[in-house]
C-alpha cells in the first residue's frame, strides 16, 4: 500500500524519488558531524582532565562545574569580602624562578542588591616588605613563596598565603599563580591587550637572560597595542627613567595590565570559542596553579565578567600612602621597606587595607582640598585634617581668607559635583553641611582648590 504512493502507474517496478536520496545524503553528513563532535569532545575532554589535575591542587574535576553557571557561593561571598593572592613568578630557568615577583592580594566586593554589580580591589603588596614568614623568621615577603617551594616541598603559594595573612590580620582563602610564560602565552592567544601607558619610560638595563642586556625599552604615554613579550616587559622593567624603576611603579603598571587583560578575556568571550580554550588548556597547564575549583572560578567569572571599569580599583602599599620606609639590615646590608609605624608594626598598614576601597576611590580623583579655619584661637584646622585619616587626603591647611562671620562649620565643592566620591567621604566624616554654590572667596592655593571646607568650633561637636 505504501509502496505504491511512489509507484508510476502501470509499472511493476518500485523506483525511489530523488527526494528520498538527499535524506541519505543528509543523515550521513549529520552522522559524520557527530561523530566529529563526539570525537572533539573526548579530546577536549582529555585536555581538561590533564589540565584538572595540573592546576586544580587536591581537588575533583568536573566538566559541568566550569562550564555552567555557578549558584554555588565561593569562600567569603556571604560576609561581602572573596579574597584572592594573586602571584606571578619567573618560572623555568630564569634567575629567582621561585621569587614572587608579583604579589596583589584581590578583594572582590559583590552588591548586597540583586544584579548590583562587584567592586573589585588590587592591592599590591610590594617585594622588599619585611614580614614574618612562618619557620623561617623575618624575610623579604617575595621569598616566601621561594622558601615554600624548596627541598621539592611545593608549597609555594601556601607559605606565601600564610606570610600576608600574617601581616594583615585577615584570613585568604584562595590564590592563583602564574609564571612569565604563561602570562606571555595568555596575552598571546587573546590577539593581544590594550594598554594605557600613563608614564612614558626607557629601560636601558632590561635583562636578555644571557647575562646581558637588550636593547632600550622605550613605552611612549598612550595607548599602545602589546603582544605577551612586550606586555611582560612592561610589567618587569625595573630600570626605567621618568619615575618608573621603582618596584612601587612597577606595581601600578601590573594592575593596569591586568585590567586590560580581563577586559580582552571577556571581549573575546573565552569559554564559547572551543579553538581558543584548547590553545589556552595546552599553553596554561604548565604555568599556572591555584586552590579554586572548576565551580568556583566559574562562579568568579559570573561575578566579574560585567564589572564596571570604574569599580576595578587599584590601591598599593606605596611611597604615597606614607605608611613604608626604606630600612637597610644590620645584618647583612639587605635593602628592606619596614612600617615607619616601627619594626614589625604593622597596625596603620592593616587600616589602610580595610579603607582600601574609600581610599582607591579617593586616589582616582586625586582631590586638592583646603581647610580654612574661620575661628581665633582654636588650632581648628590641624584638628579638622586629623579626622581625614585616608592616606590620599592630604589638605592644605590655613586660616580663613574671607571677610564673612561662620557661625558653623561648611563644606564647598567647587567642582559641581565631578568629583562625587570625595565629597561624599568628607560628608560621612565630618558630618557638616554642604554649601549650594562654590567657594566666593580666594582660596590659599593660588591654582584653586576643589573643596575648601570652612572649619567653626561646631567641629568638635
Amino acid at each position: 500500500m505504501l509502496d505504491a504512493i511512489n509507484r508510476p502507474s502501470g509499472s511493476g517496478q518500485f523506483s525511489p524519488e530523488p527526494p528520498q536520496r538527499k535524506r541519505s545524503r543528509f543523515r550521513l553528513y549529520a552522522i559524520i558531524f557527530m561523530f566529529l563532535l563526539l570525537a572533539s569532545g573526548i579530546f577536549m575532554g582529555s585536555k581538561l582532565v590533564i589540565f584538572a589535575q595540573k592546576i586544580f591542587e587536591g581537588q575533583k574535576f568536573s566538566f559541568g562545574r566550569l562550564f555552567i553557571s555557578s549558584d554555588k557561593l565561593v569562600i567569603g561571598e556571604q560576609q561581602g569580602e572573596i579574597k584572592i593572592l594573586l602571584m606571578g613568578i619567573a618560572g623555568g630557568n630564569h634567575d629567582g624562578a621561585t621569587l614572587a615577583d608579583t604579589m596583589i592580594l584581590a578583594t572582590l566586593k559583590p552588591s548586597q542588591k540583586k544584579d548590583g554589580g562587584v567592586a573589585v580591589s588590587l592591592f599590591s603588596i610590594p617585594r622588599d616588605l619585611a614580614v614574618e614568614v612562618p619557620g623561617f623568621g623575618i624575610k623579604k615577603i617575595n621569598s616566601a613563596y621561594a622558601y615554600g617551594e624548596a627541598e621539592n616541598k611545593h608549597d609555594g603559594p601556601n607559605l606565601a598565603r600564610k606570610a600576608v595573612e600574617g601581616f594583615l590580620g585577615i584570613d585568604i582563602p584562595y590564590y592563583a599563580v602564574i609564571d612569565f610564560q604563561g602570562f606571555k602565552q595568555i596575552v598571546d592567544h587573546v590577539n593581544g591587550i590594550n594598554v594605557n601607558v600613563e608614564m612614558p619610560f626607557t629601560d636601558r638595563e632590561f635583562p636578555d637572560e644571557k647575562g646581558g642586556y637588550l636593547s632600550p625599552l622605550v613605552f611612549e604615554k598612550g595607548q599602545q597595542s602589546m603582544d605577551g613579550r612586550r606586555a611582560l616587559q612592561f610589567v618587569r622593567s625595573r630600570h626605567g627613567d621618568n619615575g618608573q624603576g621603582s618596584d612601587f611603579a612597577r606595581s601600578r603598571r601590573q594592575q593596569i595590565v591586568l585590567k586590560s587583560l580581563k577586559d580582552r578575556v571577556l571581549r573575546v568571550k573565552v569559554l564559547a570559542n572551543f579553538n581558543l580554550v584548547s590553545k589556552l588548556l595546552d599553553d596554561v597547564s604548565d604555568h599556572f596553579r591555584t586552590n579554586l575549583g572548576p565551580a568556583e572560578l566559574r562562579r568568579l567569572y559570573d561575578l566579574t565578567k560585567d564589572a564596571e571599569q570604574e569599580n576595578i580599583l587599584s590601591q598599593s602599599l606605596d611611597d604615597e600612602s606614607g605608611l613604608l620606609c626604606d630600612y637597610i639590615s644590620p645584618e647583612d646590608g639587605a635593602y628592606l621597606l619596614v612600617p615607619c609605624q616601627g619594626f614589625g608594626d604593622f597596625s596603620a598598614i592593616r587600616e589602610f587595607w580595610k579603607n582600601q576601597f574609600v581610599d582607591a576611590r579617593l586616589a582616582s580623583e586625586n582631590p586638592r582640598i583646603e581647610i580654612q579655619n574661620a575661628a581665633t584661637g582654636e588650632p581648628l584646622a590641624g584638628y579638622t585634617a586629623g579626622l581625614l585619616k585616608m592616606p590620599h587626603v592630604k589638605p592644605i591647611l590655613g586660616n580663613f581668607t574671607g571677610d564673612a562671620v561662620y557661625a558653623q562649620s561648611v563644606i564647598y565643592d567647587n567642582t559641581g559635583g565631578k568629583k562625587p566620591q570625595t565629597l561624599s567621604y568628607l560628608q560621612d566624616t565630618l558630618k557638616i553641611k554642604t554649601a549650594s554654590s562654590p567657594f566666593p572667596f580666594s582660596t590659599l592655593a593660588t591654582d584653586g582648590a576643589d573643596f575648601v571646607i570652612i572649619v567653626t568650633p561646631d567641629i568638635k561637636r
